[in-house]
């Protein structure tokens, strides 16, 4: 019987000290292989509140990188369709530029029938025209749409390396 009170004692001694030691990394409620001790240690100590404190504010921490990534990509898709709509305007307004000056350069070619000079200063201006229709005018707009692209694709890797997509 005094060895069963003496264990007793132990117990009432042992049992609360390992209650203290228990850290919030330790109340983990999938732990199956957690002792009683441990449990209880987490439950009255507040570990469990502090690991949930602790989930809680990763997954804050998470939602909003994620809406980050959300803004930026409405970002990116907006600036995007602007470049592309821009890209349309300006391929509106070339075709527009090329019938003018080309019924400019007939309506000038026919009134200057005779007139060697001014005839080949319309050639040297057709020849000019057709230079710059020539060269990409597009291309700063579609480059710049382009890599608008890539970034996105960027961010979409990044996103998934993150574990967010």
């Amino acid at each position: 019987m005094h060895r069963f009170s003496r264990v007793l004692s132990l117990l009432a001694v042992t049992l609360p000290l390992g209650a203290c030691a228990v850290s919030p990394q330790e109340c983990d409620p999938r732990n199956a292989d957690a002792g009683f001790a441990t449990k209880f240690g987490c439950n009255t100590q507040g570990g469990y509140a502090q690991r949930i404190e602790q989930k809680e504010k990763i997954l804050l921490d998470e939602r909003k990188t994620n809406q980050l990534f959300r803004d930026t990509y409405a970002a990116l898709d907006k600036e995007r369709s602007e470049v592309g709509r821009e890209l349309d305007r300006q391929r509106s307004d070339y075709a527009a530029l090329n019938k003018a000056m080309n019924a400019l350069l007939a309506e000038l070619k026919q009134k200057t029938r005779g007139n060697q000079r001014l005839q080949g200063e319309i050639a040297a201006l057709e020849k000019e025209m057709a230079g710059i229709n020539r060269q990409d005018n597009n291309a700063a707009v579609a480059q710049k749409q382009y890599e608008l692209q890539k970034l996105r694709t960027r961010l979409a890797g990044l996103e998934g390396d993150l574990g967010l997509r």
